[in-house]
Order: structure tokens, then C-alpha cells, then sequence
């Protein structure tokens, strides 16, 4: 037999054995395919996708997706993220998928994370889930939906330098009108009688009343509870819409404390809102001005946030996840309450607007800044710009001084002088036997104008400006004041350094600024403003003591970098020459104060009102051991007639 037949006849029954073999594997293994194909891990990856914004196919699963979740999402902003985490193991037509839920809260609260599970049922149309609540959130019942709560932190408060609280949480009343109570009633006949009552604008107030929605409570005017009885709440109460809500509110603890220092929070109107691209909320608390706005962010603290589930049904809440407000934390500044109110004291009796701003030169604290009458309209103090008229001898003498002159040296002081085809003449008060010459200590004592504009060519505007400097004029406002700390243009020229020398022209000052100047002259280096009390501050110690202090209290100068820094001679004949202002000059009014020498200077600068009447500014800056007072008087007579007086009580009462 042809042996290749019969390899073949003996291969025959072996291919139809591995053929059958691998029929059937193909279909034992197609077999399985389908079972893992078909076991639900598929739809419970699906579920979870789906979970977040409740795509589900089934109108019903959505419906409860939006009524248990629905709260949250609107109030987070987000939908959460679900992952899965386990897809379980497919048993008699039921698996148990694990299921990892990430919630991120708003305000940098954090996230809320947890796990659920979902029972898959394999029916006749494919595998399903069961969502019942507790897919959504642990525990959660059969009516409860997830919402989310604001906790609101403790308002912190703004004392001053020995902790005495003088801002922080109130309690006020919101008049207003509440729409929904207006009934058959004229909304604009309400809100402008109302307004008239309130002594507010009724054209404003009746267009806010117009402005809000049927259901609103308009705002019209918020008080102190303490001063309701200054306001006709009777006859408000008869206004058809009326309200009086009470409610906590941040405020100063004595109306008019210290305004332009403090500054203050209130909630955010319509405007803020429209004009914050985003960054504003209705409801939230905006500053404006001084330590409040400085230091917002630690008073206001940072809100918490609680994940409440909710049974409308029941009108009850439970807390799933709480994350805990931050308080507020106390600012404590180097204001001195006792200073303080005796400086609000001092000119409370000022027709025009005025200041007295009280200084530590040793350290550069503001001990006090107090304004005239409480209708000022802005803290000029802080953020008025002045010519400082005389006071700013102090800096001319400074450059005279670098310049070679010497408080010996002999000036000419005639009655008038002119520079450049303009004429300046001495103040009326001075008396004519003192015009002539004269050495430089008598000019400072007296206050001669023409001695001072005369030496424009010894000193020029340049070096004018860097005296400034470094005296402390012209640098950044401090932390937590809106200030204007004075300006010397260096480029100045001819007429205008000329009067500049005698600070008028374009030199212009505020009290503090010049607060400043005698501060450095004082401590002996430039002095830096601060208001915002430190740990290695001197704020501690006891303010009834700063007049009888020593001009070197040991305490760390605040001193700014400058290019030329006071030296030991510079600081000695400074002190020296504005000391023979008090003990020679305009004023004498101070020498009999007992306890350290009293240094400082008159100031009167001309200016023109609205009416094109000349009119003066009154100044005067003293400091005695480590205090420093500047008055200022806008529309007075002479430093030493109208602002002396001042700085005098505040300096005996200090």
C-alpha cells in the first residue's frame, strides 16, 4: 500500500478530533464572552457617569436626581464628582457597585467625600439600578433632599493700643419698606413719605422702591438702636409698608469715632454687585476706608459651610458635613482713647473743618486722629493737602543747615521781598521792629518769611526736596490709612521755589504729614506713621506717660530708608532751633508747660475761598518728650491764635 494514503487515512480522525476541540472551544468561550459582556460592570460605570448631572434615560431617575440633589448643585455651583470604585460581582442577577462622591463646597471650604452603594437587578431589557436616596448620600430618607448652609464667623473687632474695643458687631434697626405688606398702597406715595420722615432722599428711595421685585423689603435707612429715639418711628409706623428690622451689624461703638481712621463695613448695594465682575454677592459686606478695609479679611474671618438634609415635609434639618467658621480676629491699633477723645475734644467747637493728629516719634504710632465738625466731609487730617505755610520752616532750616548756614549765621529780614516781579511780605502779627537783620535762630523764632524765600539761591529746589525727605515728607501712606503724606516737586523754579521755601507755592502737607516732619526732628531719624499695633511695638505701655517721657523712650525707631538721614548735629541744632520758637517766639504760650522741653512751629498759609476772599489756614506742631501734636484749622487766623490753643489742651491733657 502507497504508504502517503495511508498517513493520510490516519490523519483524518485526528483533524476531526481538533476540530471538534476547537468548535468547541469557540463556542464555550463565546459563551463566556456573552456572561462578561452581560454581567452589568458596563452599567455600573454607566451609572456612575451618569450620577453627577442625572443623565439618566428613565424621566423618573432624573426627576429624583434634581429633587435630592438638585439644592446642592445650585448652591455649591458644581455638580459632584462620583467615581466608581468597586463594580462589585454579578450573583444571581444582582451586583453591588461602591460608589466614591466628591462634593466641592464654595468659599475654600473644602470638599465633603463619601461612599455609597447601588444595587444593580439584571432583568429582561439588561441590568438597572435602584436609586433610592441612599445611593444619593448616606442615610438619607425616603423625603430628604441635600442643601448646603452658610455658617457665619464672629465678627472680629478693632480696639485700641491697650485693647478697648471701639469697633466691632452692633445692634441696628433697618427701616425700610417691605412690599409684600403694601397691600392696595401707592409703592412711590410710601417710600417718599417715608423718606421725608426719614430725612433721605425720596427721588433715590422711590426709585429703589421702584427697582425691587414684588416681594422685596427695601432698605431705606439703617440706625443705631441706641439713637431710635432721635427718628419718628411712630410716625413711620403708620406708613403703609412699613418695617423695622433689627439685626447685628459691624459699626463704630461711639458714632463719629475717629472717621478716615476706622473707616467702615456695609452691605453690598445693587451698584457693588453690577461693577465687581463677580467678585461681589449680594449680601456680602464691603469696607470702605482706614483699618476696616486694611484689615477686612481678618475681621470678617471665613464663612463655613454645613450640608444639611432637608424634609420639607416635616420642616426638619440635620447636619451631614460641617466645616467650621473661622472667626474674626481682634486688630488692635496704636490709637490711645484717652488722647483720642481729648483731641475730638479740643475742636469740637470749629466752625470749619480741622484736625489734630497726635504722633509717637519714638515708634511712629498714631495716637490720635480726631476731626472738627461731624459733618467734615472728609478727613483732612489724614488726607487733606494744604500749603503747611511756616511749619514747613522746619525743612527749609534742615536744608539751610546742610547748605553751611548755621543758626548763627545773619539773614536779611525786610518787611517785604520781592523774587521775580512778585512781592511777599511778612505776616501783620509781626512786629515791625524785628525786620532788619537777623541770625537764622531769630528767623525760625519769629517766623520771618522773607528771610526764609530770600536764601532761594543758597538752597535750591532739589536739595528743598531731599530735607523734605528726610524729614519724612512724600512717603507711602501707612498700612491701614488712606493718607496723603505731602509733596515737594523737586523741579520747581524761580518764584515758585521761592515760596516754596516759606511752604507755600506748590508744597503741600496734611496734618499728619507734618505731624511727621516734627516726629523726625524729634526722634532724631526719619519717622514711618504706623496705625496697625505690632508685637515688638511699644503699644503696650502707658500712654498718660508720653508727655513726661524721654525723647529717646529705647523703643526701635520707625525709620524709613532715605538718602541723607538725619545726623546727631543736624537733630541737636533742629531741636535748638525750634525750641527758641517757644521760649522766644510765637510760641510762648508753651514755655511754662511743666516736663520736657517743648519744641515746634506756627504755620498760616494764604489761600482763596470760593467766594475769592483770602482767607488762612491756621497750623501748629509741638512735640514734647515723645508726643507730638499737630492742629490744624482750615479756615482760621494765625497758628498761633487759632490752632495754639488747640494743641495746647490736647498737649496739658495728654
Amino acid at each position: 500500500m502507497d504508504s502517503s494514503a495511508s498517513r493520510s487515512r490516519r490523519r483524518g480522525p485526528v483533524i476531526l478530533v481538533v476540530a471538534l476541540v476547537v468548535i468547541a472551544a469557540l463556542v464555550v468561550g463565546g459563551l463566556l464572552w456573552r456572561q462578561r459582556a452581560d454581567n452589568g460592570e458596563e452599567e455600573a460605570q454607566a451609572l456612575a457617569d451618569a450620577l453627577p448631572e442625572g443623565d439618566f434615560s428613565s424621566e423618573t431617575d432624573t426627576a429624583e436626581h434634581d429633587r435630592i440633589l438638585g439644592p446642592l448643585i445650585e448652591a455649591t455651583g458644581a455638580a459632584p464628582e462620583v467615581e466608581l470604585a468597586d463594580a462589585g460581582t454579578a450573583d444571581d442577577g444582582l451586583r453591588t457597585a461602591t460608589l466614591d462622591w466628591t462634593w466641592t463646597l464654595p468659599d475654600d471650604a473644602g470638599t465633603w467625600e463619601y461612599t455609597t452603594e447601588a444595587t444593580l437587578h439584571r432583568g429582561e431589557d439588561g441590568w438597572s439600578a435602584d436609586l433610592t436616596p441612599e445611593v444619593f448620600a448616606p442615610d438619607l430618607g425616603d423625603r430628604e433632599n441635600l442643601d448646603l448652609k452658610t455658617v457665619d464667623p464672629t465678627l472680629g473687632t478693632v480696639t485700641d493700643r491697650d485693647g478697648k474695643e471701639l469697633y466691632g458687631p452692633g445692634e441696628v434697626k433697618v427701616l425700610g419698606l417691605d412690599k409684600t405688606q403694601l397691600e392696595d398702597a401707592d409703592p412711590e406715595a410710601s417710600a417718599r413719605e417715608l423718606a421725608g420722615l426719614l430725612d433721605i432722599d425720596e427721588d433715590r428711595f422711590a426709585q429703589s422702591v421702584a427697582d425691587y421685585g414684588p416681594d422685596a423689603f427695601v432698605p431705606a435707612l439703617t440706625i443705631r438702636v441706641s439713637d431710635e429715639g432721635d427718628y419718628p418711628l411712630d410716625d413711620a409706623a403708620d406708613v403703609a409698608g412699613f418695617r423695622a428690622v433689627e439685626k447685628t451689624q459691624p459699626l463704630a461703638t461711639e458714632r463719629d469715632y475717629a472717621p478716615g481712621v476706622l473707616g467702615a463695613l456695609r452691605e453690598a448695594s445693587a451698584e457693588d454687585v453690577e461693577e465687581s465682575d463677580g467678585e461681589i454677592e449680594s449680601g456680602d459686606l464691603v469696607a470702605s476706608g482706614g483699618i476696616v478695609a486694611a484689615e477686612r479679611e481678618a475681621l470678617l474671618g471665613t464663612a463655613g459651610a454645613k450640608v444639611i438634609a432637608v424634609d420639607p415635609d416635616a420642616g426638619t434639618e440635620r447636619s451631614l458635613h460641617e466645616v467650621a467658621a473661622v472667626d474674626g480676629t481682634e486688630v488692635r491699633t496704636t490709637l490711645d482713647d484717652h488722647l483720642q477723645r481729648l483731641a475730638t475734644s479740643a475742636i469740637a467747637d470749629e466752625d470749619s473743618a480741622s484736625a489734630v493728629v497726635a504722633l509717637r516719634p519714638s515708634t511712629g504710632e498714631v495716637l490720635a486722629s480726631a476731626l472738627g465738625p461731624t459733618d467734615q466731609s472728609y478727613p483732612v487730617g489724614l488726607v487733606g493737602q494744604y500749603a503747611p505755610g511756616s511749619t514747613f520752616k522746619a525743612v527749609t532750616a534742615l536744608a539751610l543747615l546742610r547748605a553751611g548756614v548755621t543758626p548763627d549765621t545773619t539773614l536779611q529780614c525786610p518787611e517785604t521781598a520781592t523774587v521775580e516781579g512778585r512781592s511777599f511780605k511778612n505776616a501783620d502779627s509781626m512786629s515791625p521792629d524785628l525786620f532788619g537783620s537777623m541770625p537764622l535762630r531769630d528767623a525760625i523764632a519769629h517766623s520771618c518769611n522773607t528771610a526764609m524765600l530770600l536764601e532761594y539761591d543758597t538752597v535750591d529746589q532739589q536739595q528743598l526736596a531731599d530735607a523734605a525727605t528726610t524729614l519724612g515728607i512724600g512717603q507711602d501712606a501707612p498700612t491701614g490709612l488712606e493718607a496723603f503724606m505731602g509733596s515737594v516737586d523737586p523741579e520747581d523754579e524761580g518764584v515758585e521755589h521761592a515760596a516754596a521755601m516759606m511752604g507755600q507755592g506748590r508744597v503741600l502737607a496734611s496734618p499728619l504729614a507734618m505731624a511727621v516732619v516734627l516726629a523726625s526732628v524729634q526722634n532724631g531719624a526719619t519717622v514711618q506713621p504706623k496705625i496697625l499695633a505690632d508685637s515688638d511695638s511699644d503699644s503696650d505701655s502707658d500712654s498718660d506717660s508720653d508727655s513726661d517721657s524721654d525723647s529717646n523712650s529705647g523703643t526701635e525707631s520707625a525709620a524709613p530708608e532715605v538718602d541723607s538721614p538725619l545726623t546727631e548735629d543736624e537733630t541737636a541744632q533742629m531741636q535748638e532751633l525750634l525750641r527758641g520758637v517757644v521760649t522766644d517766639g510765637s510760641l510762648r504760650d508753651f514755655a511754662d508747660l511743666p516736663g520736657d522741653p517743648v519744641i515746634g512751629k506756627t504755620g498760616t498759609a494764604e489761600w482763596t475761598n470760593e467766594d475769592g476772599e483770602l482767607k488762612l489756614h491756621s497750623w501748629v506742631i509741638v512735640a514734647q518728650g515723645d508726643l507730638v501734636i499737630a492742629a490744624f484749622v482750615e479756615d482760621g487766623s494765625y497758628g498761633s491764635t487759632t490752632a495754639g490753643p488747640i494743641a495746647r489742651e490736647v498737649l496739658e491733657g495728654a
